[in-house]
């Protein structure tokens, strides 16, 4: 039986310098590295025990940690799968998370899923009260889909996360009647 994964909410994340993140999922916290490594097998009353030797563990922790930027970044230029994100296994999303809420903001993102940071509600009612008041309260949300400067950077799912739907917006205008 498939494991279903789970889904980090952006106010579920952690938040820490340096972070990876999974564009996915939203996994802030476990990711898998693919590496070869040469174990040490041992024989013990219990059965084998597989192991690294201690001073080579450290070795290694230590030079993923300071190569992890060149590690994601060789996956972002040739496509080679090395780290993936351990909860839904996906190795093309994960990235820093400075740099995906970088790239939001370059974009004009007004908020979204990824980023997790969102203008405030009353800059959504201004934005949409704006070309409601241009278009005279005739539009509705394929309208929004095409017209809508702001909707393709993500104004949709700020909306959402506030909870507002058009025909609300177009009533604070005025355009419909209660």
């Amino acid at each position: 039986m498939r494991t279903i994964n789970k889904t980090w909410e952006p106010e579920d994340r952690r938040y820490v310098e340096g972070n990876l993140q999974c564009q996915w999922c939203g996994n802030t916290t476990g990711f898998s590295i693919d590496m070869r490594l040469k174990h040490e097998v041992a024989l013990s009353s219990s059965g084998l025990v597989v192991g690294l030797n201690s001073d080579k563990q450290k070795r290694i922790e230590k030079s993923l940690s300071s190569n992890i930027h060149r590690i994601v970044d060789k996956y972002h230029e040739t496509g080679k799968e090395i780290v993936k994100c351990s909860n839904c296994e996906m190795a093309e999303g994960v990235d820093f998370q400075e740099r995906i809420i970088d790239q939001c903001w370059q974009m004009g993102c007004p908020g979204c899923w990824h980023c997790g940071e969102y203008i405030d509600e009353e800059e959504v009612k201004s934005l949409c009260g704006e070309c409601i008041r241009e278009k005279h309260g005739n539009i509705d949300e394929d309208d929004c889909s095409t017209i809508c400067p702001n909707y393709d950077q993500g104004l949709s799912e700020v909306r959402e996360h506030y909870g507002l739907d058009l025909e609300e917006l177009k009533r604070e205008e005025g355009y419909i009647n209660n």
